[in-house]
């Protein structure tokens, strides 16, 4: 699914402003010889996109956790961390 906003390499390069305010709202896919090299977003897309996939991938250790025997896991003792802070 590509964004509605396509821009080329060269508007990049000669209209950077406009490229950028554009990115601000949407995603900007730039091309270069009719195909695409990249996809331009705004800093708060980003960061929220990053958020969602350390989410996701968190989400995927803790059900890999909860299927984990619980029996077999070498459990640290309480003494033994606070130690090794020392």
């Amino acid at each position: 699914m590509l964004p509605n906003i396509i821009r080329t390499v060269s508007d990049l390069r000669y209209k950077t402003k406009d490229v950028m305010a554009k990115a601000q709202h949407e995603p900007v896919v730039l091309f270069e010889h009719n195909s695409p090299k990249g996809v331009l977003l705004s800093m708060d897309r980003y960061e929220e996109l990053v958020h969602n996939l350390e989410d996701y991938y968190d989400s995927i250790k803790a059900q890999e956790y909860e299927k984990e025997n619980k029996k077999k896991v070498k459990w640290a003792k309480l003494d033994d961390i606070l130690d090794d802070r020392k």
